[in-house]
């Protein structure tokens, strides 16, 4: 078990004073989950419940963001916070007096996204910029990746102990460019904007996301190849995921159906991927890897394959940076290319919350 403590420099007020400042600070980046400190004791030991039990992940979030402080050095979770332990709890008292049921609340505008951005996902909005080398059947040239895009929560809700669910809204550009040209030439944008709807109860985390996809090309990139094939491609799909975590390590999968596409595309597609987070593996850099593979109808079933490994750096707010060795496999991400075969290697800075 992990324990927050108070450093004796800093417990200079009085207990509730320190039980305050901990409340707020939680209230404030992680609203709806209804975390408490229950017990502060002489030493300063802090041990904190919830009114939905918790994943790892974020446990690991309440831990940074308490011992980032300067104040706090470990922390000391009550059995509300385990959803296996709390469910056998409850089980045992049954028929016995029991707390009544926590209302439900719902926050505005949260910070945290609930089910967690997906890291080696080359459509996951975000900011980040990559250069990469890349291969396809006919060329090979240096390319930069960029992305700009991000999450915004709208609403964040808590049911007791069956767990938090929110609605946000999510939108992003990618946008791929050739530096092997005289001018660095645009080769293709993709803009992006959906509708996710998330819940999660522990380490079980959910996602309902209906979004828009419509490809271009560069105006440079047309002109260099005026006998290019142009594709009109735009597409509305629709995207279940399901999120498991154990420990450091993150599993996730699920499909999607594609409710309208131009031109005609066959409408199933599969997403699967793992993570692996090793927290202050270096100092303050926290070290992550992760795989995600693809696939679709359309493509008929053959794998795209995408690897990250690399370090994080957080600060004391919810923003972190990511700096990531890349390499993925398969059908081009970038729409109008999603028919040809890639390859391609680089290095990509990300960042995010």
């Amino acid at each position: 078990m992990a324990a927050a403590v108070f450093a004796p420099a800093s417990a200079a007020g009085p207990e509730e004073y320190l039980r305050g400042y901990v409340d707020s600070l939680l209230d404030s980046r992680f609203p709806g989950l209804g975390l408490r400190s229950q017990v502060i004791s002489t030493d300063g030991t802090v041990k904190l419940s919830s009114h939905t039990c918790l994943g790892p992940s974020q446990k690991r979030d309440v831990l940074y963001l308490l011992t980032t402080t300067g104040r706090v050095q470990n922390v000391q979770w009550d059995l509300s916070t385990d959803c296996d332990r709390s469910d056998a709890a409850g089980q045992d008292k049954a028929g016995a007096d029991r707390e009544p049921e926590t209302p439900i609340d719902v926050y505005a505008l949260p910070e945290q996204e609930l089910f967690a951005p997906l890291l080696a996902d080359p459509r996951q909005p975000r900011f980040s910029v990559s250069y990469l080398h890349y291969r396809s059947p006919t060329k090979e040239f240096a390319a930069a990746s960029t992305a700009f895009g991000e999450y915004f929560g709208l609403a964040s809700g808590v049911f007791g102990k069956s767990g938090s669910s929110q609605v946000g809204i999510q939108g992003g550009v990618f946008a791929l460019f050739n530096l092997d040209a005289p001018s660095s030439d645009l080769i293709n944008a993709d803009y992006w904007i959906g509708l996710p709807v998330s819940y999660r109860k522990g380490p079980w985390s959910y996602l309902l996301r209906i979004y828009h996809q419509s490809s271009h090309l560069g105006d440079e990139f047309i002109l260099g190849n005026p006998g290019i094939n142009r594709v009109n491609l735009s597409y509305e799909d629709m995207k279940f995921l399901v999120s498991y975590e154990w420990e450091r390590w993150r599993l996730y999968g699920g499909g999607g159906y594609m409710l309208h596409s131009e031109p005609d595309l066959a409408p199933k597609h599969l997403q699967g991927g793992v993570e692996y987070v090793r927290p202050r593996a270096a100092g303050r850099l926290s070290f992550i890897a992760a795989a995600d593979i693809q696939a679709s109808e359309e493509l008929d079933w053959r794998r795209s394959r995408s690897y990250q490994a690399g370090f994080e750096l957080r600060s004391r707010s919810p923003r972190r940076a990511r700096l990531m060795l890349e390499h993925f496999r398969g059908h081009s991400p970038n729409g109008q290319f999603y028919l040809e075969s890639l390859r391609y290697t680089g290095l990509g800075l990300y960042f995010g919350f």
